[in-house]
């Protein structure tokens, strides 16, 4: 029978990834989501190798692995253990030499590796006799259809239609999350009920509601797993705070952006993320602690070396493990504020104290952190979405109110609308009255939501009547707002009802007409901004459109199919905000403004795939492959003739024959019209400088690096040349060379 394989995991996809991977080369896998379930299923099934993931719940992998070494007859079996985001070059090192783990693999893993190392573990097993599947367990009798059963023939009649009516009655499994959460931000289902903390003492036994303050648990029940959208990191992070719970918070946006925050009592200690910038490595490099050119050799080592960022820095000895310490305690620092701006993704939550005293540690101060990343990194789309339907129900202080204030205030200074919280203002009375401040007041509610200071009860009989009014009192403002817009004065005084179709009307053609204007233009001319306006500016101006073109400025307006363009009007608006705020995706933006101005291709997957094939053909370069990086480097032009790529095949042509007069020819013409479209281009001017000294005119080789050096003054090549001409004393005439050979390159239409 094939070897068994035990697979210890907590995240199902990666269950799932192995199982069939494994399976699939011809082994037979079993496997458990927890510590406490892959002891258990080991005991069972006697596997002949088993994989555990080092992060778990219930029991660590250690835990495991300790438990698999004491099991008598099969504690010799192969480990192999793997891990996530974190990997601790002294947890590898404790899992080999404590618990003899054959490897510690690093996420997300590589399959073939993977299967080398499997294969190479059990190459001295044999194989046994196979373990039975335990027999499936007898399905849940219905305990209706077994009254139903077990009674007398003649009373089947009378039974069954009992039955119907009792079954229909009760709720199916599942349902209550299916079910739409309701508007009020208590309320969001969960498959799993989570540990409440107790009831505070000062409940009033009567109901939720005491002197104006709302008594009862001011967040919703956390689940395992949900969608940031629902359930913003704000408030996740509340939630855990208010719960006081340790663990792992796993989340993963749409872009692949994963970050990792470990919390400990409800208070985050260490954070960890994949995104670009945002590792430890590159603090370090911002922090001066490592240069450049050693971060460049730390990433091509971790490449080459199969090592993580970590444990490349400490065996390249670019760094001590307590700087690495500190620097990572600094870096959660930084990153947890900028994890309040995710927009999308989604999060799981998983209760385990399985990293405690494996990970650097840092000192936050959970609700400064909370107040200071809404206030710095959560975008108004984001917080318009948030309150979408719940603009007209009260908001109501809870027991938090009075606790969390002094941090709220030491983080919202200005335009502070805490007070305004009374149990009867609304989202929406309250940012129309601070109108101008839009900008400041609109954060101050969401943090004052998502902390727990503030609610937005259920509707209920108790507040229907006043959330109708405030919807009324809404569509009525909304009416009088398209006078504002459109500069047409609106009456309400026909009674035929012809006043209200041309007031639809007039919406109907306000709509259309920006519209077709907003499709038009770009993203910096819809907010009315150049490239270099600030976030601040940005978010300024996209209050004032916000406020114009939502779709609750056109309430009581009957838009017909105006409406869809009206939602598109907004959506364009917000990705334009989120676009241009976003520093990566601004300068993706602008390069595509500019290829677009410029008549060069502008599809993003395209110009992805060219840069592809761009690297690809400077690596054959450096293992001065020319042969074959001629052919990429023409296919990347034909899709995307960019200048750095120009450059790159003039420098190809020259050293496929480099004493062809043809090659050198051809070759300065492509650099010289790389230059010309691209002046500040530094590797044009160094290989112009590289072909003029081996073709002996110095003067020009001397002329060509110093440029290169005036756009690149770190330029290896340059630099390298000229310090190699000082001290072989060559010092050229202005116009010809040493031995007297007129120089074959001439001045670049770039330069005057």
């Amino acid at each position: 029978m094939p070897h068994r394989i035990l697979v210890v995991d907590d995240e199902e996809p990666i269950r799932s990834l192995l199982q069939a991977h494994l399976e699939g080369v011809g082994y037979r896998v079993v496997t458990a989501a927890d510590g406490v379930e892959g002891i258990r299923v080991f005991q069972q099934k006697k596997p002949h190798l088993v994989i555990i993931d080092f992060l778990l719940p219930r029991k660590n992998g250690f835990a495991v692995a300790e438990a698999i070494r004491k099991s008598g007859e099969r504690a010799g079996t192969p480990l192999l253990m793997m891990s996530g985001v974190f990997k601790n070059p002294k947890t590898a090192v404790e899992a080999r030499d404590k618990y003899q783990v054959l490897e510690f693999l690093s996420k997300p893993l590589d399959l073939n590796q993977l299967t080398t190392l499997v294969a190479k573990g059990l190459v001295n097993i044999p194989e046994d006799d196979d373990v039975p599947d335990d027999p499936p367990p007898p399905p849940t009798p219905d305990p209706i259809e077994e009254a139903v059963r077990e009674a007398a023939p003649v009373a089947r009649g009378t039974l069954e239609p009992v039955a119907a009516r009792v079954r229909e009655s009760v709720p199916e499994q599942g349902t209550a999350a299916a079910r739409p959460p309701p508007r009020g931000l208590s309320y969001f289902p969960s498959d799993k009920p989570s540990r409440p903390p107790p009831r505070p003492a000062s409940v009033a036994a009567g109901g939720p509601v005491r002197d104006g303050v709302y008594q009862a648990r001011p967040f919703p029940v956390l689940a395992e797993s949900g969608d940031i959208e629902v359930l913003p990191v704000a408030l996740l992070l509340s939630t855990i705070r208010y719960d006081q719970s340790t663990g792992m918070l796993d989340m993963t946006d749409t872009g692949g952006t994963h970050r990792r925050i470990y919390i400990v009592g409800g208070n985050p200690t260490f954070m960890q993320s994949n995104a670009e910038g945002e590792n430890v490595g590159a603090l370090l490099l911002r922090r001066g602690r490592i240069t450049e050119p050693d971060f460049e050799r730390c990433l091509r080592y971790m490449k080459d070396k199969g090592r993580t960022l970590q444990q490349s820095v400490l065996e390249l000895r670019l760094v001590s493990e307590s700087d690495l310490a500190t620097a990572y305690k600094l870096l959660a620092g930084q990153l947890l504020p900028l994890a309040l701006g995710m927009s999308s993704g989604t999060y799981r939550w998983r209760e385990t104290d399985a990293f405690v005293g494996r990970v650097p540690e840092g000192k936050f101060e959970p609700v400064t952190t909370l107040f200071e990343g809404i206030k710095r990194h959560v975008h108004p789309p984001t917080i318009l979405k948030f309150f979408k339907g719940r603009e007209d129900v009260p908001l109501m202080r809870t027991l938090e109110f009075d606790r969390l204030m002094p941090f709220f205030r030491r983080s919202f200074s200005a335009s502070n609308v805490a007070s305004e919280v009374d149990g009867a203002s609304t989202y929406r009375t309250i940012t129309r009255a601070h109108n101008a401040d839009a900008a400041q007041v609109v954060p101050q509610l969401f943090a004052l939501v998502t902390s727990g200071m503030a609610v937005l009860p259920e509707v209920d009989a108790e507040n229907a009547m006043a959330v109708a009014v405030n919807v009324a009192a809404a569509e009525a403002a909304g009416m009088l707002a398209l006078d504002e817009v459109s500069g047409i004065e609106l009456s309400f005084e026909d009674e035929t009802g012809d006043a209200a179709q041309r007031d639809d009307k007039k919406a109907r053609e306000i709509v259309a007409r920006y519209y077709d204007e907003v499709r038009g233009q770009n993203f910096f001319e819809i907010f009315g901004v150049g490239p270099k306006a600030s976030d601040e500016e940005i978010k300024a101006r996209y209050f004032e459109l916000a406020k114009t073109w939502h779709i609750d400025a056109f309430t009581g307006q009957h838009l017909g199919p105006e409406q869809a363009k009206l939602e598109a009007i907004f959506q364009r608006i917000t990705e334009a905000y989120e676009t241009i705020t976003d520093r990566v995706r601004r300068d993706e933006y602008l390069t595509y403004l500019d290829r677009r101005a410029r008549g060069l291709p502008t599809d993003m997957n395209e110009i992805r795939r060219t840069e592809q094939l761009f690297e690809q053909a400077l690596a054959m370069i450096r293992r001065s492959d020319f042969a074959g990086a001629q052919p990429v480097l023409e296919e990347a032009i034909r899709k995307n003739p960019d200048p750095p790529y120009l450059a790159a095949l003039g420098w190809v042509i020259y050293n496929l024959d480099p004493d062809s007069q043809v090659n050198v020819t051809e070759s300065v013409k492509l650099l010289r019209k790389a230059i010309h479209e691209q002046e500040n281009l530094g590797a044009a001017y160094q290989y112009l400088g590289q072909i003029a000294y081996r073709r002996n005119a110095l003067p020009e080789a001397k002329k060509w690096w110093e440029r290169c050096l005036e756009w690149e003054p770190n330029n290896p090549e340059a630099t390298r040349g000229l310090r190699n001409m000082v001290q072989r004393g060559e010092i050229p005439s202005a116009s010809t060379s040493a031995s007297g050979q007129r120089s074959l390159l001439t001045k670049h239409p770039g330069r005057k």
